[in-house]
């Protein structure tokens, strides 16, 4: 556990350094290339994570990254879509509407749905690939570092103004 745990300060302090680049105030495009290095780094570090704490035989091995290389594309995904929401949120929290805060909220609400959706697809195809508890290994480590990255996405974000 403290090995996953200072792997996962690791990451944090990693992408803590990205987040701290001007990435939701500077132009469009200075913001996609911004975000694209933080994927880069974030899937690089997550696969690292995983090789450091999963402790898979060679055979379980062979079977878990094609599940995992799935779920990871899946994932990304989402993170494109809470990357939209927060940039969005970003450039307008001083001057949302109640309508628009609803709005936002909504789409906040169905992508953790869509997370624990995901999460819940995963561990069932890992479970036919691997053991049950490494499954669940799996789906606790990547919850971990989906925190991790959750936080050092929004640590910056100021909270709704009060109307």
């Amino acid at each position: 556990m403290r090995k996953i745990f200072g792997t996962i300060i690791a990451l944090f302090a990693s992408i803590s350094l990205f987040a701290q680049s001007p990435a939701l105030s500077t132009s469009v495009q200075g913001q996609n290339m911004d975000f694209e290095t933080i994927k880069t780094l974030i899937k690089a570090e997550k696969r690292g994570v995983l090789k450091e704490n999963m402790n898979l035989s060679e055979s379980e091995a062979e079977h878990f990254w094609p599940v995992y290389d799935r779920y990871e594309f899946e994932q990304s995904k989402l993170l494109n879509d809470q990357y939209a929401l927060l940039k969005e949120y970003a450039e307008s929290f001083e001057t949302l509407d109640e309508k628009r805060t609803d709005e936002l909220m909504a789409l906040a609400f169905k992508h953790n749905k869509a997370e624990v959706t995901l999460n819940q697809k995963y561990y069932k195809q890992m479970k036919k690939v691997v053991s049950t508890q490494t499954a669940a290994r799996f789906v606790q480590i990547m919850s971990q570092l989906n925190t991790v990255i959750d936080l050092s996405m929004t640590q910056e974000l100021p909270l709704i103004n009060n109307l």
